[in-house]
């Protein structure tokens, strides 16, 4: 139940869990996926399914001696793969995943006692997206968990200092959550693996909107987009 070597913190997605393990000063020292597929499966299957990732999760943390971080999700409208045919039905097997792992993940923690704290899931992708996924060499689900981990233990997540310079000035000096409220709509156009390949950490690279990626990893969407974003700026 203790913080004081760190957390596990957890991303629930409906064919995995991804799950990173930080230390008592917030860094990563493990990361990695439990995969599942409840294709085709029936509730009683499913549910097995799940228990059994569910059952390796918590006995990680066990392991570990640390607590467990998940979201605080609301499973109606919370974040939705679409490997599963229609939209109907996609959205019904990611309710019955997400409040099973829910449930599962607290029951057996319970029994276990093994704390488990919820979090706010406020731009926890997108942080784990545009801070993380690259510096650790992860994926964003696994980026997203270690971020929500990291919200648990209390750290904020502020925004590099390249990135803040492109956030608009009436807007800096307000809760680190606007400042990535306004990156996630303005980049949206931008795909997950061009962020993949950012340069924003770069200190030699001016603070400009193209100088984020390489151009090589830009389709035409994304270079329009960015174009878009410089006159803009220069308009303004």
């Amino acid at each position: 139940t203790s913080t004081s070597t760190g957390m596990v913190g957890v991303d629930l997605n409906v064919n995995h869990i991804a799950v990173a393990n930080i230390n008592a000063i917030g860094q990563c020292v493990d990361a990695f996926t439990l995969p599942f597929n409840l294709e085709g499966k029936t509730s009683g299957q499913r549910a097995k399914i799940i228990e059994a990732e569910v059952i390796a999760l918590v006995d990680y943390a066990v392991k570990h001696h640390k607590p467990l971080a998940i979201e605080n999700l609301d499973t109606t409208r919370s974040k939705v793969s679409r490997p599963y045919g229609n939209r109907k039905a996609n959205r019904q097997m990611s309710q019955f995943a997400y409040q099973k792992m829910i449930l599962a993940i607290k029951s057996r923690a319970e029994k276990m006692g093994v704390a488990v704290y919820v979090v706010n899931p406020a731009y926890t992708s997108q942080i784990g997206k545009m801070k993380y996924m690259k510096r650790l060499g992860v994926s964003i689900h696994m980026a997203a968990a270690y971020v929500i981990a990291r919200r648990a233990m209390g750290f904020k997540e502020k925004l590099p200092p390249i990135l803040y310079s492109l956030v608009p000035e009436q807007k800096q000096g307000l809760h680190h959550w606007a400042g990535w409220a306004y990156l996630t709509r303005t980049l949206s156009f931008v795909r997950t693996y061009t962020f993949y390949q950012t340069e924003r950490f770069d200190p030699s690279k001016l603070c400009s909107w193209s100088a984020l990626f390489p151009q090589h990893a830009l389709i035409d969407v994304e270079k329009i987009g960015l174009r878009r974003l410089e006159s803009r700026k220069t308009y303004a």
